[in-house]
């Protein structure tokens, strides 16, 4: 069997890939940016002022204990350089790459395109060249769409860098020798756009086994999405669905949970939801707890984590088809169009005002994320990567 190494900027998954490897005997190293360990323990337990926002955030980032530190690589003073200064870490972690070679790995597992020159290097020394295709590579033109659709909300993003952007993953997926794609909306746009069908496997992500744990605190009307807030996730269809339903009299609150700059949120194209803003990692499982309904009516999302996290909470969740084959409609939730905020209303009105039709959904959602436990997505990522 193969032996890995993986290049992997932030937490993703929790580390999961480099984890699964490693118990799996199969990681050779692992390059990331950043993490707790890079930190002296009580850096992260010192006042806010004395510590950067930056630092007291990676130091947040705790690597599983599955993962031998002899096989971690880290950059923990160009992470905090760049982070502070608002540059990329990847072509740092990429030259760190080079400089260090492969060890004894006979593959590599990328997940970004701008660690090209690694893969190249790579191809050179013959290594089986493994990318994961975490974005839609669809997603710069979804969005430019939208934002001509609604000028002066977002900057339109230049046409050379979403060609520049098309580029680079038709250069990484022409060196790759397997792509992996969480779902048919990513591996789809990746065929549409030049992608050899053979390379891509679907492999859908897992939800963490703690999210089953969260005992049901629900309150009946109470609509949650949990997100950034923007055009891509489909946000002033989900506020204009809140406005739909006040003018209906359904008895329906809308909170959004999620980064949301002020010029949105005063926006009359965003009002109507409860923006509640970020909140603390350790509270979203009441945010999920507390829940009727979740609404996730993305434009564009590769897979949308979210939402199985809402259906392992024994919640609902109304989506639209652009972000994973997750939601079963009518059975765990509904399917919904996207751009279509008289539909997603309807949908939302069903579940809270059938406290019947919520409670069977509900047990359904369970039952539906456990088919995307996170042993389940060990042993199809495991399968797949050979």
């Amino acid at each position: 069997m193969r032996r890995y190494t993986v290049i992997q900027i932030g937490a993703r998954m929790r580390y999961a890939v480099p984890a699964f490897l490693a118990q799996a005997g199969r990681l050779e190293r692992f390059y990331t940016d950043a993490h707790a360990g890079d930190y002296p323990r009580i850096l992260s337990r010192l006042p806010g002022p004395l510590v950067p926002n930056v630092i007291r955030r990676l130091a947040g980032r705790v690597l599983p204990d599955a993962i031998p530190a002899r096989r971690v690589r880290s950059i923990p003073l160009w992470t905090v350089w760049r982070r502070l200064s608002g540059g990329a870490i990847e072509p740092d972690m990429a030259r760190r790459v080079l400089r260090d070679g492969f060890g004894e790995a006979d593959a590599i597992y990328t997940v970004t395109t701008a660690d090209y020159p690694v893969v190249a290097a790579a191809k050179s020394r013959g290594l089986y060249v493994v990318h994961e295709q975490f974005e839609c590579p669809e997603d710069r033109a979804i969005v430019r769409a939208e934002r001509e659709a609604y000028p002066g909300i977002e900057p339109l993003p230049s046409r050379r860098d979403e060609a520049l952007y098309l580029e680079r993953h038709r250069r990484q997926w022409n060196a790759a020798d397997q792509i992996l794609a969480p779902s048919p909306f990513v591996r789809e746009a990746a065929v549409r756009l030049g992608a050899e069908p053979r390379k891509v496997a679907l492999v859908p992500y897992g939800v963490s086994d703690r999210w089953f744990a969260v005992p049901a605190r629900t309150i009946p009307g109470r609509v949650l999405f949990v997100g950034a807030v923007g055009l891509r996730k489909g946000n002033h269809y989900l506020a204009s669905a809140a406005r739909i339903l006040k003018k209906r009299g359904v008895p329906a609150e809308v909170r959004v949970v999620g980064q949301a700059p002020e010029r949105l949120r005063g926006s009359d194209l965003f009002s109507g939801p409860v923006y509640a803003g970020q909140v603390p990692h350790g509270d979203i499982t009441s945010e999920y707890a507390c829940a009727d309904v979740f609404a996730f009516p993305t434009l564009s999302d590769s897979f949308g984590l979210v939402q199985l996290e809402a259906m392992a909470c024994g919640v609902p969740v109304i989506a639209t088809p652009n972000c994973g084959a997750v939601v079963r409609d009518g059975v765990d939730g509904f399917v919904v169009p996207v751009r279509d905020a008289e539909t997603l209303a309807d949908r939302i009105e069903s579940v809270v005002t059938n406290r019947a039709l919520r409670a069977e959904m509900s047990a359904n959602a369970r039952a539906r994320a456990q088919e995307f436990g996170w042993d389940m997505y060990r042993r199809k990522l495991l399968a797949a990567l050979g």
